[in-house]
């Protein structure tokens, strides 16, 4: 089960639902951090 984080963020971190992933990157990092970033901000999963 996962444990979610608090909402108040500490200076310095971001969001990770704001992270903007490199689209035209020809790797596949890209393609899991979009896949990890949706499954983070989508609480129904």
């Amino acid at each position: 089960m996962r444990e979610f984080k608090k909402a108040q963020l500490k200076l310095g971190e971001t969001d990770i639902s704001k992270v903007k992933v490199d689209l035209k990157s020809r790797d596949e990092i890209p393609k899991l951090l979009l896949g990890l970033q949706y499954i983070y901000c989508t609480p129904e999963i």
